[in-house]
């Protein structure tokens, strides 16, 4: 029989699961209050009290129940103020106020004996304060970022802890009555010390902000990460303080960076990979993990002072507890990297509570292993690295540094390390809105306004980039000196960007940092540039003035292969086609530039619609390469096509053919590749080509089919597809391209007359003719759609100068108006147009196309004085809480759906305007009211907007009949019988390239030797290293949420739930890290080891050996990772340490470099035979 847990707190009530007796029904809802405490647990067993409040005899501590305002079960802590003399009623008073979401408690601890709840959260409260319930009016709640100045200067230190004291036994029996109805973890009595010194009092934190003004900002910033992260406590790191300052002056600032990187890494990883508590007296006790929700099972409260408790679930049964210790088959997914094999040894289960000594251990280990930790990290140019912080209402969050897109800015001053990227957020990550005023004017403006102080610098807002506004994301730095001993300033900086003097748009704050943002655009440079090189030439305009180049002029031929080459582009590659237009930035000009023969030399042509303001910077930078984009339908799209005439039933066509053809991609190799081609699946890393290039010898045809990697990509990638085709509308059509326009400068077209020329793979060419629907998103208005003539192959001697352009459409240069300001307002400056061909059924009849829109500009918002650098904080929170954008366009689809009208509908048409409107915001300064978009109808949500609502309704429309058309039920992603080390399980896929005969090769049998074995390891030090990268590529790669290689592989999310616009965003950024990530891991492949220090190149066959060990590498360390897990004696305990992330993801860069330099040999060795 087993014994009674004594641990454990009980009460006298039932079981939840009981039907409640009177008794329970009448008990009270809320417990009394003595005073709450946040602090920090600096180890198991010791609370520090950082800020403490008492309470009065009315204060009091609830749980609330979800409803239709609220989503989730909330705790609420109430302290009213003594010292309110406008209220009688104590309980009408003015008072503070704790929301604590359920699901952030992460564990739950009673005081043995005492009347103390202990609960450690995963991110601080929602704080308020009530105002004072006067003349029967409802209180209004305020948020705030603190309760008092003493609260301020440590609630973004402490704000995961907080301890509430009861006021009697009673209390905490209502309490945990209280809590069986929420899912809380359990409650658990402990043994813990009150008694400790603050960790993060005046002088602990001005100690530590005078050592990180010593140190290089790249170290100080990782300290501060472990602080402010909750990491590691003020005093704590203090006591680092010698083993970094001696790491410092021995390995120097950008390895210290990367040791300590790596190491606050790790233990952020403690938290999330180890049970938030395990009761040890019972060895199958479930774990209550960070962030679970738990029922409470039934216990009893012994309503004396005594401690002593007994176990009312000793029933539980052996065989329940054999069960625990079993591996699950849970942990197949518990990814972790390099980080738990780092931790093994560890007492402490938590970050926060590891001692002094430990830490010194774990950064001892991290400085040992740095060579193997940070081999990739050392590889990447310091301008690709970027810092970030996340302002919170308590917090400030710090990451980094990541793999990042770089600017202008940041690259001709050449101090990255003086710039960072900032946002601001809810404390649970969400954006903020306009509900979020109070906060805003308490906290984020004058934070933004004033800057803040971190690793011992002062930091002051800069500016932000387009996309980055959108995100809710901006730039600051902090002063330092150029070259020339001149201190650099934001103000500095605006001036070298451009000058404004003297012109409106000085005067427009909105306008001014959109073209202050054209220096942070992400961008590539190429070439610089000199003023003799640079020419004017006018804009092509109408006898009316509507300009037919708006936003794109010409480049030379010999730039234009200057700059593919800057860009990287290997023209030896088969079937490589350059570019032969760009989106560039040069100084204050933007826009596209396309090749024309008619220039000469190294010159490039601007027009005056490009150029926005006067500039010095003379960088040419690349913001942007077109290629021929598949095309894919999208619900504004549908609906419009609808409306003018096309069928449902055409739609469902083209749907139920792209469904099929997804389903049945599993079945050939052939229909593998089609499914990644034409979703634009992990395009940067080879893996379309290697499956083509397997699919086509029959020694590696079926050994890659039947990969478990390559299988999972394939679920994974039928999942993603379906989601979007069912909630987005997003349908592929073959046949139909996303082209980016250019303009006639021969003047060659008619006014309704477009030139397409398409590159295929092989490097030939197709010419678009005939009818084609032309349009460009957001297609809000029924005019968007305009019906053109593609005049398909030029005759010779016609248009000599647009002749060789591919990739793009171009548009003509005659007429009374340009064709793309016809298509919800374009320009040529680098927008992309959707061009539908009549096979795909979609083009409307000549007769239903209705005149274009012609929106009335919006006005501008003018100061009486110039704008300055802090105008910026007014907009930017302006614009992140009152965008509309979204809400614009998702009021006109439903209702459109609604109304017979559709798009013609009066009020579908003002949101048209509306949201051109919202659009132009960003540079008019003027924001769409609420109260003027239209109502939504009493009818309801359409179901293919919304099909969990009450009041939804199965739509009738095209968009209902496609939505319903798509089941995800059936779905899955997941690979249970394929454990993450398994990357070619029986060696199947390398003896089957072992045996390909390859005649490019110069080995004696024509076939892939075996690796070298010391060139093997050289690769597989890289892995760890590999493993660190990617777990902070994302922030779901973490332990327990199912994470997939193949997911990120792909660059896109598990499951099959419908996307919010902020997934989007996120899918985005982490799309192009994993892209940053893989080109540098794709280069060291390649050249490994021996490129180091060689005075000549390696070769072509040098590369795809090089490849092959890489190969062998991931192989190798599956096994061996493997035969560990299948050795030990403890199960699960390997699995959680042997696991590794990123193994199949570097086996399949690795091919995908080894075929390329195949297929390279095997082309370099066709031409020499050709020359001989």
């Amino acid at each position: 029989m087993r014994r009674p847990n004594l641990r454990r707190v009980s009460t006298t009530y039932q079981s939840p699961a009981a039907s409640p007796g009177p008794q329970e029904s009448s008990a009270p809802a809320q417990a009394g209050l003595r005073s709450i405490a946040f602090g920090v647990c600096p180890a198991e067993d010791t609370f520090s009290t950082e800020w403490r409040r008492a309470a009065r005899g009315i204060d009091y501590v609830k749980f609330e129940k979800p409803d239709k305002r609220k989503q989730d079960e909330t705790l609420i802590v109430r302290m009213f103020d003594a010292n309110d003399t406008l209220s009688t009623d104590p309980t009408c008073a003015s008072s503070i106020q704790l929301r604590i979401a359920v699901d952030t408690i992460e564990r739950c601890r009673s005081l043995s004996g005492g009347i103390y709840v202990l609960l450690s959260l995963s991110r601080p409260p929602l704080l308020e304060v009530v105002s004072a319930a006067l003349d029967g009016k409802r209180p209004r709640n305020r948020q705030v970022d603190a309760f008092d100045p003493q609260h301020a200067s440590v609630i973004g230190y402490a704000g995961r802890e907080l301890l509430l004291e009861l006021r009697t036994r009673a209390d905490l029996g209502i309490f945990i009555k209280q809590s069986t109805s929420v899912k809380m973890p359990r409650l658990i009595a402990e043994k813990i010390a009150l008694g400790a010194e603050p960790r993060h009092d005046e002088t602990s934190l001005a100690v530590l902000q005078s050592w990180l003004s010593t140190l290089d900002f790249r170290i100080a910033f990782q300290i501060e990460k472990l602080v402010r992260n909750g990491l590691v406590d003020a005093v704590k790191v203090m006591q680092l303080r010698g083993d970094v300052d001696r790491l410092a002056t021995d390995r120097g600032a950008r390895e210290t960076e990367q040791v300590l990187a790596f190491f606050a890494d790790s233990l952020a990883n403690l938290d999330k990979a180890e049970p938030a508590y395990q009761d040890e007296s019972v060895a199958g006790s479930p774990a209550a993990t960070a962030g679970q929700k738990r029922q409470l099972g039934s216990i009893t409260l012994n309503d004396s002072d005594s401690s002593d408790s007994s176990d009312s679930s000793s029933s539980e049964s052996e065989e329940d507890k054999h069960d625990g210790d079993e591996p699950s088959d849970d942990d197949d997914v518990l990814v972790v990297g390099a980080s738990l094999p780092f931790l093994r040894g560890l007492k402490s289960s938590r970050a926060a509570q590891t001692s002094a000594e430990e830490l010194r251990t774990l950064l001892s280990r991290a400085i040992d292993g740095s060579y193997t930790f940070h081999r990739l990290g050392a590889t990447a140019e310091e301008t690709q690295l970027v810092r970030s912080v996340a302002v919170t209402p308590t917090r400030l969050l710090l990451s980094g540094p990541t793999l990042g897109e770089s600017n202008t800015v940041v690259r001709s001053h050449g101090r990255p390390d003086c710039f960072l990227t900032v946002s601001f957020r809810q404390e649970d990550g969400q954006r903020l809105r306009e509900a979020d005023n109070d906060i805003i004017a308490h906290r984020f403006r004058p934070l933004m306004q004033a800057g803040f102080d971190l690793g011992g610098r002062s930091w002051s807002f800069l500016a932000w980039s387009s996309s980055g506004l959108k995100a809710g994301n901006c730039f600051f730095m902090t002063p330092f000196r150029d070259p020339d001993q001149q201190v650099v300033t934001p103000s500095a900086i605006h001036r070298d960007i451009g000058d404004f003097t003297g012109t409106e748009t000085s005067l427009i704050p909105a306008k001014y940092f959109a073209r202050i943002s054209q220096g942070f655009t992400a961008s590539k440079p190429t070439v610089r540039m000199k003023a003799s090189q640079i020419t004017t030439v006018p804009d092509l305009a109408s006898e009316s003035g509507s300009l037919f180049s708006d936003g794109v002029g010409l480049i030379a031929p010999k730039l234009a292969k200057r700059v593919v080459e800057a860009l990287g582009y290997d023209v030896s590659k088969p079937q490589t086609v350059p570019p032969t237009c760009f989106q560039i930035r040069l100084g204050g000009a933007k826009g596209m530039v396309q090749v024309d023969p008619a220039l000469h030399g190294r010159t490039i042509a601007l027009r005056p619609s490009q150029v926005k303001f006067r500039s010095s910077l003379a960088n040419l930078e690349v913001a942007g390469v077109f290629g021929a984009g598949p095309a894919f339908l999208n619900r504004p799209l549908i609906k419009l096509l609808e409306d003018l005439g096309v069928r449902p039933a055409q739609f469902m066509k083209l749907q139920t053919e792209s469904t099929a053809k997804i389903a049945a991609s599993r079945a050939t190799m052939a229909s593998a590749t089609t499914l990644l081609r034409e979703w634009n699946l992990a395009p940067e890393t080879g893996f379309v080509a290697s499956l083509n290039f397997f699919a086509s010898h029959a020694t590696t045809r079926g050994a890659a089919h039947a990969n478990p990697f390559v299988g999972g990509c394939l679920n994974v990638a039928i999942v993603h597809a379906l989601r979007e085709i069912k909630y987005s509308g997003r349908i592929p059509l073959p046949g139909c391209y996303n082209l980016v326009g250019v303009v006639d400068v021969d003047e060659c077209l008619g006014p309704d007359e477009i030139y397409v020329r398409v590159a295929r793979s092989d490097g030939t060419f197709d010419y678009l003719a005939g009818r084609i629907a032309i349009s460009r998103s957001p297609t809000n208005h029924p005019g968007d759609c305009r019906i053109v003539h593609a005049v398909g192959r030029l005759p010779k001697g016609v248009g000599e100068r647009i002749r060789h352009l591919h990739n793009c459409v171009v548009f003509p240069s005659q007429g009374s108006r340009s064709l793309p300001s016809k298509l919800a307002g374009g320009d040529l400056d680098g927008d992309v147009y959707l061009l539908l061909t009549e096979e795909s059924g979609l083009v409307p009849d000549d007769d239903r196309i209705v005149k274009p829109a012609a929106y009335d500009p919006a006005p501008v918002v003018k100061l009486d004085r110039p704008v300055e650098v802090a105008d910026g904080a007014d907009f930017f929170f302006e614009y992140v809480t009152q965008d509309r954008t979204g809400l614009v366009a998702t009021r006109q689809l439903h209702l459109a759906d609604a109304h017979p009208e559709g798009l013609f509908h009066p009020a579908c048409l003002k949101l048209a305007q509306l949201h051109s409107d919202s659009i132009d915001a960003q540079k008019s300064g003027t924001f769409v009211p609420a109260k003027e978009i239209p109502k939504p109808p009493l009818k309801g949500w359409p179901d293919f907007l919304t099909d969990s609502a009450q009041d939804s309704y199965r739509s009738s429309k095209a968009l209902g009949q496609l939505y319903r058309a798509v089941s995800l039920d059936k779905t899955d992603c997941a690979s249970p019988f394929d454990p993450p080390y398994a990357v070619d399980p029986l060696r199947t896929l390398t003896t089957a390239l072992s045996r390909l005969d390859l005649p490019q090769l110069s080995t004696e049998d024509l076939r892939l030797p075996p690796p070298q074995a010391t060139l093997v390891s050289s690769y597989r030090a890289y892995l760890p290293s590999f493993s660190a990268e990617l777990l902070r590529l994302d922030c779901s790669t973490r332990p327990g949420q199912g994470t997939s290689e193949e997911a990120l592989f792909l660059s896109v999310t598990l499951g099959s739930r419908r996307l919010q616009q902020s997934d989007r965003a996120e899918i985005g950024r982490l799309r192009e890290r994993a892209s940053m990530l893989f080109a540098i891991v794709r280069k060291v492949i390649a050249e490994g080891q021996a490129a180091t220090g060689r005075a000549w190149p390696l070769s072509t066959e040098e590369k795809a050996l090089n490849a092959w060990a890489a190969w062998h590498a991931a192989v190798n360390e599956g096994k061996d990772r493997a035969k560990a897990r299948i050795g030990s004696a403890n199960g699960k305990a390997a699995r959680r340490e042997e696991q590794i992330l990123g193994l199949r993801i570097w086996g399949w860069l690795a091919v995908g470099v080894l075929v390329e330099q195949l297929e390279r040999l095997k082309k370099e060795k066709v031409e020499v035979l050709t020359i001989d």
